[in-house]
C-alpha cells in the first residue's frame, strides 16, 4: 500500500514540476511523460493486487480508477491546449 501512495505522490509532484517548467518556457510541453508515470503506477497497483490476491479493502481499485481518470483528464487538457 505504501508503494501505491508513493507512486501517486510521485506522479503528482512530477506533474506539478513539468507544468511549471512548461509555463516558464512559454510553450506547452504536453503530458506524455506524466501519462507514462500514471501507466507505471497503474501497473504497480495491479501487480500488488495480483501478488497479494486482494484489493486492499477496495482502495487499490479506487486508486486505479482515479489514476485512469487523471490520465484521461491530462489527455483532455492536452487536446484543449492544442486546439485553443
Amino acid at each position: 500500500m505504501k508503494s501505491i501512495v508513493a507512486g501517486v505522490v510521485f506522479a503528482s509532484i512530477a506533474l506539478t514540476a513539468v507544468t511549471a517548467m512548461a509555463q516558464q518556457m512559454g510553450r506547452f510541453a504536453g503530458f506524455e511523460s506524466e501519462q507514462h508515470m500514471i501507466d507505471d503506477t497503474i501497473n504497480r497497483v495491479e501487480a500488488q493486487r495480483r501478488a497479494g490476491h486482494e484489493d486492499f479493502g477496495g482502495h487499490a481499485s479506487k486508486a486505479e480508477a482515479l489514476l485512469r481518470q487523471a490520465k484521461a483528464e491530462l489527455d483532455a487538457a492536452t487536446q484543449y491546449r492544442m486546439h485553443h
